[in-house]
């Protein structure tokens, strides 16, 4: 564990004189004479009735409200007819002398600049959080046996002596004063009161800063869901993509910004998995300091990441750590959230890391953010990362079987070593051999990123093999020069070195096109079994959004995933996307043209397999399907292939009888193969109802519904067996 020597953790480490809990020392000491000072001011403003009287603060007698007018408004409860800067300075610890032993107030009084009136309120305000003895003293003070927290009038009450500095305390409570802007102290209202003043506010300390005075470390409990303290040892960049020049160049400027305390922000643009976390964690190791990964994704609107920057970046300061701010993206869409982000980091002194996916647009202020790009793991260094890791977990698999696993799966080394790890989980077996087959660590890297998949698309089991294909010859020839494209890519991409000679158009895209039911779908299935991937058909309702560019950021989200994945894009009825592009009449038109163009120039950066369907060709735009590698027609079957379609349609423990006449069903019925695949199974249900095995007058009342589907009327068959 590394911890520098200035940060006030280290320090109430090495500080053996601090109470070891609370007690009646140092600052608590403090705050005992001041309440001593203030119970006394209380007895005699109050009379001498006050402290036996069982109902008080339960009531307001006439005696009291006469007696209340009596004091001029405004006094303090500790005033005095010469008053200083604050309470009297008998038997008080000055605060110099405190923050000399006590780390915890020496840090809040160094770091924030405060007066020593504004050290007294956070005091009153901690004591709560010590003893339950200072509820009741608060309660007495205030008059009022339910109000067993400071108020501000209560705290301003016990740190000024009069009229003039009781007004001018209230400034330490705006929002701009170092106390509430900084988050020290929160002020909430009353919930008994309907519409509180600024003085009947209670004073409520900041949780981090509370488990600072009381000497405990750890991530305070409201930010444990973001944040994350990692100590790094040896600084490790096997996990990096990064160049060894440019990771020499970026750990000096590191280094020299971190010893200078100079502002330096780094964007690590990349996916998620690319290697800018594990960048990050190798900074750590080279400046022998922990890591602060705060993770940005799910924090939801301005105030919500004003509060959780503030406390992140104290929360770094006090452990002296490297700031790590993760999905920074998710900040950026919103103006308002943004400018909040550009603001808090225009106020962190130091180095302050970024990490991403999209390039980062710079504000008005000038930060200087400089970007770092982290491109998608290479071949190689995919290679080696499943060669460590199988290795580290002592499992020992064919070169030929790592080059594939590299080849099938581009996430990074994160990702990589996780699958590993559940594979060996997986492959326990009875005979205490946990040693992973290729097929469980393809299984274990095909679960790595379904998750980033999950909310936009929907994933489809592959079930049909090429036997349940009925297409014409042509046809079966393209789906199966599609599935070699996909397993012979690293061969002539990488090996035959195609790969610089083109910049675009790497991927395996094609067009499924005919009517409805002749078997697209089926087809997409049968690729993503025969290629061992999986497949994802993308939900067009939680796709396409009416906001301006939020279509765009769905799909390069879905694009990205998939990429890593190495997954079977599935984009079903297809023209709802890629339409032609249309003559310009309204903004509409001019977004939506937009739109499309954003889509043809991502299918032609995108490396991965996708498969379009479409009943209607003659709708999208040329340019989509200029860029497809495989056009491959769906024609209706004619009667031969429905002949086909109905005899395969039968499962083989299905039972049926034999004068079932498949011919005739065939030749007499021109139904599509998605339609006939409906009256099988309708046709099933029927005998089953009957406790009898599928027989022909089932298949033509089947038929039947599925003519009246279609709006076309055919009569009751009957008992017609044919």
């Amino acid at each position: 564990m590394h911890r520098t020597e200035s940060s006030p953790i280290r320090m109430l480490d090495r500080v053996e004189t601090r109470p070891a809990g609370p007690g009646p020392t140092g600052a608590l000491r403090r705050l005992d004479a001041i309440l001593t000072q203030a119970l006394a001011a209380a007895r005699e403003r109050f009379g001498p009735d006050a402290s036996t009287d069982p109902f008080r603060g339960l009531y307001i007698s006439s005696e009291q409200a006469a007696t209340a007018l009596d004091v001029p408004a405004g006094t303090p409860l500790l005033a005095r007819a010469v008053g200083g800067p604050g309470p009297s300075a008998g038997g008080l610890s000055a605060w110099a002398d405190i923050a000399e032993v006590d780390p915890g107030w020496g840090w809040l009084r160094t770091t924030y600049g405060l007066s020593d009136q504004e050290l007294d309120i956070v005091l009153v305000a901690l004591g709560p959080e010590v003893d339950p003895r200072y509820e009741r003293v608060y309660g007495y003070l205030q008059d009022d046996v339910t109000r067993r927290r400071p108020s501000v009038n209560l705290a301003l009450d016990l740190v000024t002596t009069t009229v003039d500095g009781k007004v001018a305390g209230r400034a330490a409570f705006g929002a701009g004063g170092r106390l509430v802007g900084d988050r020290l102290l929160t002020l909430v209202a009353p919930p008994e009161v309907v519409e509180p003043t600024l003085l009947t506010h209670i004073v409520v300390p900041d949780e981090q800063v509370l488990d600072v005075l009381l000497g405990q470390a750890g991530i305070p409990r409201g930010l444990a869901r973001w944040c994350r303290l990692t100590f790094p040892g040896p600084a490790d960049w096997s996990r990096t993509p990064l160049p060894p020049a440019e990771r020499t160049a970026l750990v000096a400027a590191v280094r020299s910004a971190w010893t200078a305390r100079r502002p330096l922000r780094l964007h690590f643009r990349g996916a998620r998995d690319s290697g800018r976390r594990a960048a990050a964690e190798a900074l750590g190791g080279e400046l022998a300091v922990p890591v602060l990964h705060v993770d940005l994704w799910d924090v939801a609107g301005p105030s919500a990441v004003e509060e959780i920057l503030c406390r992140a970046f104290r929360e770094a300061t006090l452990h002296g750590a490297l700031v790590h701010l993760d999905d920074v993206d998710s900040l950026t869409a919103d103006l308002h959230t943004r400018e909040v982000l550009l603001a808090r980091l225009a106020a962190q002194p130091g180095v302050v890391i970024l990490g991403g996916a999209s390039t980062w647009v710079p504000g008005e202020a000038p930060l200087g953010v400089v970007d770092v790009r982290f491109t998608p793991p290479s071949f190689e260094v995919r290679r080696q990362a499943w060669a460590r890791s199988l290795e580290e977990a002592g499992v020992q698999v064919p070169a030929e079987a790592v080059e594939s696993l590299a080849g099938r799966f581009r996430f990074g080394p994160g990702h990589i070593a996780d699958a590993v790890a559940t594979a060996v989980a997986a492959a326990v077996r009875p005979t205490g051999s946990p040693v992973p087959t290729e097929d469980e660590l393809v299984a274990a890297g095909r679960a790595q990123t379904r998750d980033h998949l999950a909310a936009l698309t929907r994933t489809v089991e592959p079930l049909y093999t090429w036997s349940d294909l009925v297409l014409p010859a042509d046809s079966v020839a393209a789906l199966r020069e599609l599935c070699q494209r996909v397993e012979l890519a690293d061969r002539v991409w990488r090996v035959w070195g195609f790969r610089g000679k083109f910049s675009s158009g790497r991927g395996a895209t094609a067009l499924f096109t005919g009517p409805p039911g002749t078997g697209k779908t089926m087809a997409a299935e049968v690729i993503a079994r025969e290629l061992g991937l999986d497949l994802f058909a993308i939900d067009l309702s939680s796709v396409i959004s009416k906001y301006i560019g939020e279509t765009e950021k769905n799909l390069e989200r879905i694009f990205t995933a998939a990429a890593e994945a190495y997954a079977v894009l599935l984009f079903d009825e297809a023209d709802a996307l890629f339409g032609k592009r249309s003559e310009v009449r309204d903004a509409h038109d001019r977004y939506a043209n937009v739109e499309t163009s954003y889509l043809l120039q991502r299918m032609d950066q995108y490396d991965g397999i996708a498969i379009l369907t479409t009943n209607l060709r003659a709708h999208l735009d040329p340019a989509f399907v200029r860029r497809l590698q495989f056009i491959v027609d769906f024609p209706f079957p004619d009667e031969e292939n429905r002949r086909r379609i109905w005899q395969g349609c039968f499962p083989a423990d299905a039972p049926r009888e034999e004068r079932i006449d498949f011919a005739r069903l065939g030749r007499d019925y021109r139904l599509s193969g998605g339609s006939i695949k409906t009256a099988v199974l309708h046709a099933a249900f029927l005998a089953a109802d009957e406790g009898v095995p599928i027989g022909m007058p089932h298949l033509l009342r089947a038929v039947r519904r599925e003519h009246q589907k279609a709006g076309t009327v055919l009569p009751d068959p009957g008992t017609d067996e044919g």
